[in-house]
């Protein structure tokens, strides 16, 4: 027979669990449109911003 802390235990991690893919999963669908979305020093972030101060000059 299966102690009752045992249920309590699986809920615990289960509910950790779920909880830690969805928060994933709401961070990734907010930052779907932004390319240089954790991204540290990529070419790609430095030609955006380069193109940004260019458009800023005009």
């Amino acid at each position: 027979m299966v102690e009752i802390w045992q249920y309590g235990l699986l809920a615990t991690i289960l509910v950790v669990a779920v909880g830690y893919a969805g928060w994933h999963i709401y961070k990734t669908i907010q930052h779907a449109n932004d390319p240089c979305y954790n991204c540290e020093g990529c070419h790609l972030k430095g030609l955006k911003e380069r193109k940004k101060a260019e458009c800023n000059k005009k």
